[in-house]
C-alpha cells in the first residue's frame, strides 16, 4: 500500500517521489529569503532559507565560492562536500542558529533529511547581473539555484527524490572596491599605459576569494608637462580609463601582454567626459606637476568619472573622486 501511495504522491507533485514520512505540504520555501553567514566558519560560503520551524541549507566547503559574481551557469555535483540539508525544529528558527559561533540551545532539531555523501544529483547556479543600475552599491548579482535529480534521506531510511526543485534566488553584493590608494605603485607597460593592481587577498587565504582589481589609464605621453603646472583633460577616444576585476592574481607582464591573465569577472569602461562648462564637469583627468630635483612628479586625480559595464547590461557607476597616484618622469 505504501508503494502505491508513493506513486500517487509522485504523480501529484510531478517533481518529487517520497518513500519516507516527509510532509510535502510543509516543504515550501518559495517565499523565504535566502541568507548566508560570514562569521561562522562551519557554514562559510553556504546559503540557507528559513520558514517558521524549518530550514533548508545548501552547505559548501569553506574554501569553495559557489556564488561568484561571474555571469553564466555553474553546476556542482552533490557530494560529501556539497550537501543539501532539510531540518525541522521544535520551534521557530532564526538565522542565529546558523550564524552564531556557538549555536543557541533552542530550538532543537526534531527531524533531518539530507543528501548522502555518495548520492547523485547536482546543484545548478545560474548567475546574472542586476540590470540598469547606476550606483556601485546596486551593481549586484542574482544567483538562481535549482536542485536536479537529488535524493534526500533521513535516519530511519526514508527517502525523497526530486527531479527538479527550485531553491530560488540568492543575491550577492558587488565585489568592486576601487581601493587604489595613493601609496599603491603606478606601473607602466611598454606601450605607455599606466596601471595599478589591487590584490584583495595578498596571502591567498583559502577561505577568501582571491580577487584582483586593475585600473588602467591610457593617455598620450604629451599630457605629462615638462615643468611645474597643472593641466586638465577629459575622457575621450585618446584619454581612456578602464577598470577590470579578475578572479585571481594579475602580474604586470600578463596585463601588458594580455597573455596568461586569469579569468576576467568584470570590465568597466569610462565614458566620454564633459567640459568645465557643464555643472559639474565629468570624466576629468587632472595632472598637477611638481619639480623634485631632477624629476618631475605628476599627481593624477580622476573626478566624476562615469563607467559603463562592458557586456550585455546597461549598468553604469560614477566615481566622484579618486587619486590615481604620483607618476614620476625625468
Amino acid at each position: 500500500m505504501k508503494k502505491y501511495l508513493g506513486i500517487l504522491s509522485c504523480l501529484f507533485l510531478l517533481s518529487a517521489c517520497d518513500d519516507g514520512d516527509m510532509t510535502f505540504d510543509s516543504f515550501d520555501f518559495s517565499s523565504a529569503i535566502s541568507e548566508n553567514c560570514d562569521n561562522n566558519a562551519d557554514v562559510l560560503n553556504s546559503v540557507f532559507k528559513l520558514n517558521s520551524n524549518e530550514a533548508l541549507l545548501i552547505k559548501f566547503p569553506t574554501d569553495v565560492f559557489p556564488f561568484k559574481n561571474l555571469e553564466g551557469t555553474r553546476t556542482l555535483d552533490i557530494s560529501a562536500s556539497n550537501k543539501i540539508i532539510y531540518r525541522v525544529f521544535n520551534g521557530p528558527v532564526t538565522n542565529s542558529y546558523f550564524c552564531s559561533v556557538i549555536p543557541p540551545v533552542t530550538p532543537t532539531v526534531i527531524e533531518e533529511w539530507s543528501t548522502a555523501d555518495q548520492s547523485s544529483g547536482r546543484i545548478e547556479i545560474k548567475t546574472t547581473p542586476v540590470d540598469n543600475t547606476t550606483l556601485l552599491k546596486d551593481a549586484k548579482y542574482d544567483h538562481t539555484i535549482i536542485f536536479k535529480d537529488i535524493t534526500l534521506s533521513n535516519a530511519t531510511g526514508g527517502t525523497v527524490t526530486y527531479t527538479e526543485y527550485i531553491f530560488g534566488k540568492y543575491q550577492t553584493e558587488p565585489k568592486i572596491t576601487f581601493i587604489f590608494s595613493a601609496t599603491l605603485p603606478i606601473q607602466k607597460c611598454t606601450d605607455g599605459r599606466l596601471f595599478k593592481i589591487f590584490d584583495s587577498n595578498v596571502g591567498n587565504d583559502a577561505n577568501k576569494e582571491n580577487l584582483n582589481e586593475v585600473i588602467i589609464l591610457d593617455v598620450p605621453p604629451s599630457v605629462f608637462q615638462q615643468g611645474a603646472g597643472s593641466e586638465t583633460y577629459f575622457v575621450n577616444d585618446t584619454h581612456q580609463i578602464t577598470y577590470r576585476l579578475y578572479g585571481s592574481d594579475v602580474t604586470a607582464n600578463a596585463l601588458c601582454t594580455e597573455i596568461g591573465l586569469p579569468e576576467l569577472y568584470e570590465e568597466w569602461q569610462a565614458v566620454d567626459g564633459a567640459p568645465i562648462g557643464t555643472n559639474p564637469a565629468s570624466g576629468v583627468i587632472k595632472i598637477d606637476t611638481a619639480v623634485e630635483g631632477a624629476n618631475l612628479v605628476h599627481t593624477i586625480t580622476l573626478t566624476n568619472v562615469k563607467y559603463k559595464k562592458v557586456g550585455n547590461t546597461n549598468n553604469t557607476l560614477i566615481q566622484e573622486f579618486q587619486t590615481f597616484g604620483n607618476y614620476t618622469t625625468n
